[in-house]
């Protein structure tokens, strides 16, 4: 973590400069710089419309601003908790300053990946998603859904949604597809294609 090594103050005794230093070497990425950390003034807005901060008593964008500022960023912690991220910018959105807490995230989200340092869980879904994509050209199918995960939505998501896969067959649809139509075998090769280009490969 970073140290306060010098604290100046104005003649009324107000803070005039804060300077920060760390020994670890400072996180240079296009995404993590605009995310904004530089000029939040921690008002907690973002938090306050964060999903994920509802849903995860240990999550707050704020405070992850803050890590942010003080180049607290190498931590097992932190990395557990950047993947309860969903990417919907309600913090950019509330944000008075148009801080961007997402984007410091999703940087190193990135960095974790390249340096193999994601954890099992989300390796697991990645895996899911990926074969998904490949075999039917859709990320996430009604398979996909964890169910341990789903009570954690809360009593009446998880009653509501836990039989998703019956209801659709009670409809006509089949059970374990997101489209009512699939997507067509030319399209489907093209993804492939794609996945395979980009370092995926077949599955």
């Amino acid at each position: 973590m970073a140290d306060i090594r010098t604290l100046e103050s104005t003649a009324n005794g107000s803070i005039k400069k804060i300077t920060l230093k760390t020994d670890k070497k400072y996180f240079k990425d296009i995404l993590f710089r605009k995310s904004g950390f530089k000029k939040c003034i921690q008002c907690g807005r973002c938090t306050a419309s964060c999903p994920a901060a509802y849903l995860y008593a240990d999550y707050r964008p704020r405070d992850l601003m803050r890590r942010f500022m003080l180049g607290d960023i190498y931590t097992e912690e932190l990395n557990e908790l950047i993947w309860k991220c969903g990417q919907c910018y309600s913090c950019r959105a509330r944000c008075p300053r148009n801080c961007k807490a997402g984007l410091g995230v999703l940087a190193l989200q990135t960095l974790a990946v390249l340096e193999g340092n994601v954890p099992p869980e989300i390796s697991d879904i990645s895996k899911k998603i990926k074969r998904n994509l490949y075999l039917k050209g859709e990320t996430f199918l009604p398979s996909t859904q964890d169910i341990d995960l789903l009570t954690e939505f809360g009593e009446q998501t998880y009653h509501r949604c836990r039989d998703n896969n019956l209801k659709r067959e009670r409809l006509g649809f089949r059970s374990d597809d997101a489209r009512n139509v699939p997507v067509p075998e030319e399209s489907l090769r093209e993804i492939r294609e794609i996945l395979k280009r980009t370092g995926f490969g077949g599955l």
